[in-house]
């Protein structure tokens, strides 16, 4: 079975890191959560993966305030990886619908950033028909069940991202830093990824401080990604997959094509703050205060099965499939305040630099790069 990121296919091909995350077994599991709850489950199984990734591509911008001369320019290759907080890496089930655990008095399930296997919940059936008053022939008293299954299990509260990353000298602006990769296609996937930023030295127009010895700068960037991934044969999502014990289904009579099923992924990260630092020769500590704002989001798109109504169909009572289009989605967004300290070495041309930004999700990023400043 194919191995990849539940969270993004984009993990794959721009860091090259697989989890231990089955795709089919994770995406089957949370649609088998019914429809009520389908988009709780996932939210809040996701949004942690989500909002990390985002901070990562948000930052590692900068391993100094000093501002290149006119046309001097370096090339910078980076890595973050982000820590999720410790309140993102469980999800309370109790408030779920029509879902219970297996085991009485279970009320938590990791999250992606969490850790451990995940929970054993059972779809019930729901006292009442969708249309509010017909009680439903299979509920019997509160014990009858559609399907059980195991919420997808913990993978990492470290979430890695890496950068590339160009800065040049321009006058009057200062440092303009380019963040971009050309739009890498597979059979199964797509990505695209940019990133703008700018760095000017505002201590220059301040009398008296811009004669002072230390650099202090002001940071604006912006970062967007966006990924798809289309789900092989043996990962789609059919009806099959649903319902458990013996109880069979009746097909959508309108479209039973699941071959359109993908997963879209749209994260963008904005990073503003003011930089301060001072060279000692090779070594260069920096501190900045600032604030990034994170938005991201993952659309299951195309055409998916869903448990509607029990229906009679010859002589026995099976599950009525009605297919529903994009059926979840998948946001989040942070603002989150935040302090970096950090330091650079450099020897010629040749410059390394480690940083740690304080903030909820935790940041600690490191490169190496090649300056001409």
């Amino acid at each position: 079975m194919k191995k990849t990121s539940f969270l993004v296919a984009s993990a794959l091909l721009i860091c090259g890191f697989t989890t231990s995350l089955k795709a089919q077994e994770a995406i089957t599991n949370i649609f088998k959560s019914g429809l009520a709850d389908l988009n709780t489950v996932a939210n809040s199984y996701l949004r942690p993966a989500g909002n990390s990734l985002s901070a990562g591509l948000g930052s590692n911008w900068y391993n100094t305030a000093d501002v290149h001369k006119t046309w001097g320019f370096d090339l910078t290759i980076g890595g973050s990886v982000v820590v999720a907080p410790q309140s993102e890496r469980t999800f309370d089930i109790t408030g779920l619908q029509n879902l219970k655990p297996t085991v009485a008095g279970t009320t938590q399930a990791p999250t992606f950033a969490g850790k451990g296997s995940g929970v054993e919940l059972n779809l019930m059936q729901p006292h009442f028909l969708k249309d509010g008053t017909t009680v439903n022939p299979l509920w019997n008293n509160g014990t009858g069940k559609i399907v059980s299954f195991t919420t997808p299990k913990g993978v990492s509260k470290y979430i890695p991202a890496p950068t590339v990353q160009f800065t040049i000298g321009l006058p009057i602006i200062n440092d303009v830093s380019i963040r971009w990769m050309p739009t890498v296609k597979t059979s199964d996937a797509k990505v695209s990824f940019w990133g703008l930023g700018v760095k000017h030295n505002f201590k220059q127009w301040i009398p008296g401080v811009k004669m002072l010895p230390f650099d202090a700068s002001v940071l604006v960037a912006y970062t967007k990604l966006n990924a798809d991934y289309y789900f092989p044969a043996e990962s789609q999502i059919t009806p099959d997959k649903l319902v458990g014990g013996g109880l069979g289904y009746v097909a959508d009579p309108n479209l039973n094509n699941y071959s359109t099923q993908s997963m879209r992924i749209n994260t963008k990260a904005f990073t503003t703050g003011i930089v301060f630092s001072k060279t000692l020769l090779f070594f260069t500590p920096y501190i900045g205060a600032g604030i990034v704002k994170t938005n991201f989001d993952v659309v299951l798109a195309g055409n998916y099965p869903t448990l509607g109504d029990p229906v009679l169909s010859g002589g026995s009572y099976k599950m009525q499939i009605k297919n529903v289009a994009d059926p979840v989605k998948v946001t989040g967004s942070e603002t989150m305040p935040n302090a970096t300290f950090g330091f650079r070495l450099k020897f010629a041309v040749i410059s390394f630099h480690a940083q740690y930004v304080a903030q909820k999700y935790a940041t600690a990023s490191a490169g190496f790069g090649i300056t001409f400043r």
